[in-house]
């Protein structure tokens, strides 16, 4: 959870980051380098289990965007809801749940919440999910 002022320097509680993904080989990616999944999942490098520097994670929900095929593959993980409000409402910023599970970062909260206030999804020319990444991953 993300304490964070208001524009009346209110306190208030965030339930998850802001994501910015710049993976537009994905077809959850949404120009503005938004994400259009209804969860963004991020997990430590599968060979190791771990992470030491941000190539080391990755977005476990990239799915390759190859056809329309593949958009209708990755619709089981749409965010519909936040997608039609961001087209149709100015200032609106789709913003999908995030669980992040590794767990040596320092964003990183008990029950896989990242308590960063936002994250930035990268993965230039990405074909597969471990050519992405969290840019925001910091070791703890």
């Amino acid at each position: 959870m993300n304490i964070v002022q208001n524009t009346k320097g209110v306190s208030i509680s965030m339930a998850n980051p802001v994501v910015k993904c710049a993976v537009d080989q994905c077809t959850h990616y949404m120009a503005g380098d938004q994400c259009m999944a209804a969860k963004v999942s991020i997990f430590n490098e599968e060979t190791t289990g771990k992470s030491e520097k941000t190539k080391d994670t990755q977005c476990k929900s990239f799915h390759y965007n190859e056809n329309f095929g593949d958009m209708l593959g990755a619709f089981h993980n749409a965010n519909v809801g936040g997608t039609v409000s961001a087209a149709f409402l100015d200032g609106t910023q789709i913003t999908p749940v995030v669980e992040c599970f590794v767990n040596n970062c320092k964003h990183w909260e008990s029950d896989n919440l990242c308590n960063a206030y936002n994250i930035d999804v990268v993965g230039a020319n990405a074909a597969v999910t471990p050519d992405t990444g969290c840019n925001t991953f910091e070791v703890k």
